[in-house]
């Protein structure tokens, strides 16, 4: 058991050493891990833009965006980033959002019903 704590508490990610990195992550193994923990959870949940453009589609149309719905989004455009896409468009309910996943970017927001096509995406994603 000693051996699994000795390997848990000297663990360093490929190709660093103690002395290449930041003063802030601390001396101690479990720091180091604590901070790669923390800074590889934020990647994950990046905060979602809304470019003005979506924002005055939003309001026209009526269309709200609630917490529970940019994390069902936010778990959507993970599992999509996972199989390559880029942009794509999101279908929540009624709506459907045009989504640039890099920048976690709403580009645009329309009803479903009310518009058929929708062009510059690579992927389509469900939103439960």
């Amino acid at each position: 058991m000693s051996d699994l704590r000795t390997t848990i508490a000297t663990w360093r990610p490929l190709g660093t050493s103690q002395a290449a990195m930041p003063a802030s992550q601390g001396k101690t193994g479990n720091d180091t891990f604590a901070a790669a923990l923390t800074a590889a959870t934020a990647e994950q949940s990046k905060p979602w833009n809304i470019s003005s453009h979506a924002q005055q589609r939003l309001q026209q149309r009526g269309i709200t965006l609630s917490d529970a719905d940019l994390k069902a989004m936010d778990q959507a455009a993970n599992l999509a980033q996972k199989k390559g896409a880029k942009n794509t468009y999101m279908i929540l309910g009624q709506a459907g959002f045009v989504v640039n996943l890099p920048s976690r970017t709403v580009v645009t927001a329309m009803e479903n019903k009310d518009h058929p096509i929708v062009t510059q995406i690579d992927s389509v994603v469900f939103v439960n």
